[in-house]
């Protein structure tokens, strides 16, 4: 049995289908990219995993439990009380009013039963992790566009997840600023690190993920090793995808 399974997930808004059948499965410790053309519902499948979007049919397993299943009435309240998803989202989404480490704090000083200095020392050591420990009394807007997105990465880190999701992290920087956000990623996979990642940096998905899932037509059209993927992809719709950087 793996740590994550996905079932037949679908998610449609109106008459446009957006996900249909999905499949996945991800091991404790393992890497997950999802790469795509824009459009194909990468995003949304992301949103539908941390119950942003409510999947319209499907079932989630987290760890052997059943976190989501679409024919049996659930209260969302009650999974989502559970946190065991967390999300970075492509835009960062900080708080500008609160600094750095407000932003870390905030969600757990809110859910969790944890005294304020055992919170801030745990938020400022999460910090240190993505290098931002001296930036902890700064505001968002005085960042970098890499520095706002480590920070919202030990903000979601401070919620202790089971599984990271990240949402394109990298789209809106340039390459110097892309490394540092990928090299926190990657110090995260060697800690163990559950994660999906949707992105767009296809060296990035080939060196570090485990599994790589193509997603066209709102469905996943292969999934295997990095080296089945980006070496012996199977069908054609991957194949002009690789070829194609644009698309990307």
């Amino acid at each position: 049995m793996a740590y994550l399974e996905i079932e037949s997930l679908g998610k449609r808004f109106g008459n446009a289908a957006i996900l249909h059948d999905v499949h996945l499965t991800l091991e404790k410790g393992q890497i997950l990219t999802l790469i795509g053309p824009s459009g194909e519902g990468k995003t949304t499948f992301l949103r539908c995993l941390n119950f942003l979007e409510t999947p319209d049919c499907g079932i989630i397993r987290l760890n052997g439990e059943t976190l989501f299943d679409a024919s049996t009435p659930m209260r969302k309240e009650r999974v989502v009380s559970k946190r065991p998803f967390g999300l970075v989202f492509q835009s960062f989404h900080l708080f500008p009013q609160y600094t750095v480490l407000q932003n870390v704090m905030l969600a757990p000083s809110l859910t969790r039963r944890e005294s304020k200095d055992a919170l801030k020392a745990r938020s400022l050591a999460l910090l240190e992790k993505v290098g931002l420990q001296e930036f902890a009394d700064r505001y968002p807007g005085t960042l970098s566009g890499g520095q706002q997105q480590r920070a919202a990465i030990a903000r979601a880190l401070a919620m202790e997840p089971d599984v990271l999701c990240f949402d394109e992290p990298t789209s809106a920087l340039d390459p110097e600023l892309t490394r540092g956000v990928l090299n926190v990623i990657r110090l995260l996979k060697d800690e163990g690190r559950t994660m999906i990642v949707v992105t767009h940096e296809m060296a990035f998905a080939e060196e570090a993920s485990d599994v790589v899932a193509f997603l066209k037509d709102g469905t996943v059209a292969e999934r295997g090793t990095p080296e089945q993927i980006f070496r012996h992809p199977q069908t054609d719709a991957l194949k002009r995808f690789l070829q194609q950087p644009d698309e990307q």
